[in-house]
């Protein structure tokens, strides 16, 4: 009998990097696992590289997020009776509480350090985001000591999960080599390479403003901002004259961008 193992999501893409191409398609590798994702994007259902993806529907912002999604979410999960659910955001832990009491395997993946990530909110207030992540430090202290396990995107993370007391492991964000290769008909440009998600707290702004002494180096830039008003704030920087923005990329055009660079940044 195949375990049925379900992978949760209430805010990432149906083809996020951490979950559907490292996760998933490393476990349908295995013919014992069946393999769910449940996401909410609006996209649809849909079956791809042997694992059946469940939308529940676009989520409607923070709030409904965190409410209406959440629960359809749960419902989705109650409907699929897997052996094993694998959680990614914070929101969906009191659904893993209420999953464990139906005697179900629950894993937590921490993809962030969440209480020092809230300190980076700077749409919130910096006293309220100091409680806020103080509360949520409590929060994930006490609860996530239920889940069965805890799998950290970084060694830090599963160090502070172990010394809660939560049994934890690391599973690094490193890249999948099969996907980068040479066949030699690359030629390296003066050119510097950034690609994940634009956020002011990732260095981007020093990043664009150390361009304008490089001389003739540009910057191949390719994510999405997050913050329009971020993205005008760079528009306006001298250094921006020297960026090649090409917005969100496919994994094949992100093996061409690094092939063709000869420094790769990572300001995390």
């Amino acid at each position: 009998m195949n375990i049925k193992i379900t992978h949760l999501t209430s805010a990432h893409p149906r083809y996020d990097t951490r979950i559907f191409f490292k996760m998933c398609m490393s476990l349908v590798k295995n013919k014992n696992y069946e393999v769910s994702l449940v996401v909410a994007d609006g996209n649809g259902n849909e079956y791809k590289n042997y694992i059946t993806i469940i939308d529940v529907g676009k989520n409607g912002g923070r709030i409904s997020r965190m409410t209406k999604t959440v629960r359809k979410v749960y419902q989705k999960a109650i409907e699929l009776d897997s052996d094993v659910y694998h959680l990614h955001d914070p929101e969906l832990i009191p659904l893993g509480l209420k999953l464990k009491k139906l005697g179900k395997k629950v894993i937590f993946d921490a993809h962030e350090d969440v209480p020092k990530q809230l300190l980076a909110k700077h749409y919130i207030n910096k006293v309220t985001r100091k409680l806020i992540s103080k509360l949520y430090q409590v929060y994930e202290k006490h609860y996530l000591r239920k889940i069965d396990v805890i799998i950290a995107a970084t060694p830090l993370i599963r160090d502070k999960f172990l010394r809660y007391g939560c049994k934890s492991q690391d599973i690094n964000n490193y890249p999948i080599t099969d996907e980068f290769y040479s066949n030699g008909t690359y030629k390296k440009q003066r050119q510097i390479a950034y690609i994940g998600a634009l956020y002011e707290t990732r260095g981007i702004k020093e990043i664009v403003n150390s361009l304008e002494y490089l001389g003739d180096v540009r910057l191949v830039l390719a994510g999405n901002f997050f913050s329009t008003t971020f993205k005008e704030q760079l528009h306006a920087q001298k250094g921006w004259e020297k960026v090649d923005f090409r917005g969100f990329v496919g994994r094949k055009e992100i093996n061409t961008i690094l092939q063709e660079s000869s420094l790769g940044m990572v300001t995390l």
